[in-house]
């Protein structure tokens, strides 16, 4: 068979995890640099202990992801105190080593402003002020106001490059505000658009399943009217195409909320195996009116921990029953697996599988199908309905939650849609 995988993580994640690895590289790094080269004694104190402190907080941020904000600002304030510890120590050396040390270590200054406005959502420009305001403090506690004529040669130099410093850095700083105040604004209007556009659906949708569920309900006294077989079937296509719409609108809708960037999970604990046998037996009559089997199966060696299982289960119930639907829409005849247990590679995983006997999909549309408004139409499969967006949902919500969507398929053997999630999102 060929096999597909399609993984992602959310935005929110991945910005943690991408901060995790810097402060990983910046705790490598200083250890790397407590054992070559450090000739001052300001140094060899301060270097190992910010290569503790990032070891530190690249745990804390990996245990605790959503405290990102409170971890990365408690770490920056003694990384503060340490780059202005050495900007001083190293004005006090009046020679050409002094002033290479206090130029070499004036250039952590902007990469400290950019680093505090990447990973604080709030706080950054206090912080960053506040290293300004002890840089400044710091020259007028070693210098005064005394016009730097009246200081030693040497001193002079390094109290210029000391002013240059002061100058430049008020305007760094405003510019990372600006542009992450930009940004801010940018992400409002971003989400503004989004809300109304939910909203528009919103009424859309109401508006057009009140009538829908009028529709519905008289097509059902129709049914009990309906004597002949040709009045039986003409009933049974007005309701399959009341259906239709139905899920078609329910996708869309769907498929636009999972664009908003607000959109948050509801996690609670599941129990996976329960809420794999509820969907199951939603299907199973539309199953047996295909004349198709419908089953559910876990290992028991696995249900102790599928039982407590930290997800949204409302979002795992809509991903297995769009993978039912796309099961039941291109099987003509055998059955339908729905397979939940625990990775086999990963023990913190939990894994369900979607296995068909159906006509299977060709190698060059495996990864397409998970593209929006994609069908494939296949004559085997007959007249197959759908907006296309069944899968592409099913996809998004699996990013949400943290886990991942791959496909095994071969074409007249049938398809296995995999999810993997973990145990606690």
């Amino acid at each position: 068979m060929v096999d597909a995988t399609l993984s992602s993580q959310p935005p929110a994640r991945d910005e943690t995890r991408i901060v995790f690895w810097l402060c990983t590289l910046v705790c490598m790094g200083a250890a790397y640099l407590s054992f070559h080269g450090l000739t001052n004694p300001w140094d060899r104190i301060g270097v190992p202990i910010m290569s503790a402190l990032y070891g530190l907080t690249a745990w804390c941020l990996w245990r605790f992801p959503e405290r990102m904000n409170t971890i990365i600002f408690t770490a920056l304030v003694p990384t503060s105190l340490y780059i202005l510890g050495g900007v001083y120590m190293a004005a006090q050396d009046t020679t050409a080593t002094g002033l290479f040390k206090l130029a070499s270590g004036s250039q952590f200054m902007p990469v400290f402003y950019i680093g505090a406005f990447v990973a604080l959502q709030r706080g950054a420009n206090l912080i960053c002020w506040l290293h300004y305001a002890g840089l400044l403090g710091l020259y007028l506690f070693q210098y005064g106001l005394a016009p730097r004529s009246s200081l030693p040669p040497q001193a002079a130099m390094n109290a210029h490059v000391w002013m240059v410093l002061l100058v430049a850095q008020p305007a760094c700083i405003v510019a990372l505000h600006y542009i992450t105040a930009l940004k801010g604004r940018l992400r409002a209007t971003e989400l503004a658009s989004h809300q109304s556009k939910e909203r528009f659906l919103a009424m859309l949708s109401h508006e057009i399943r009140s009538p829908l569920q009028a529709m519905l309900g008289s097509i059902d006294l129709l049914a009990l009217k309906a004597q002949t077989p040709p009045e039986r079937r003409a009933v049974d296509r007005i309701r399959t195409a009341a259906s239709q719409l139905d899920t078609h609108l329910r996708d869309v809708t769907e498929y636009t909320r999972l664009e908003n960037p607000a959109w948050q999970l509801q996690t609670a604990s599941v129990d996976l195996p329960a809420l794999a046998q509820e969907v199951c037996d939603t299907y199973l009559p539309q199953a047996q009116s295909k004349r198709l089997d419908i089953v559910c199966e876990w290992p028991q060696q696995d249900v102790l921990a599928l039982h407590h299982v930290w997800t949204d289960g409302g979002r795992v119930r809509q991903i297995l029953s769009n993978l039912i639907t796309n099961a039941l829409k291109y099987t003509v005849s055998g059955r339908i697996t729905v397979r939940v247990g625990l990775d086999d590679t990963h023990d913190a995983t939990a894994r369900i599988e979607v296995i068909d006997t159906g006509i299977g999909i060709p190698p060059p549309d495996q990864q397409r199908i998970f593209e929006p408004y994609v069908r494939l139409d296949d004559q085997r499969a007959g007249n197959v309905e759908g907006s296309g967006l069944g899968l592409t949902v099913v996809k998004r919500l699996v990013e949400r939650l943290g886990g991942e969507v791959s496909l095994r398929s071969e074409v007249g053997q049938g398809s296995c849609f995999s999810v993997s999630l973990p145990l606690s999102a």
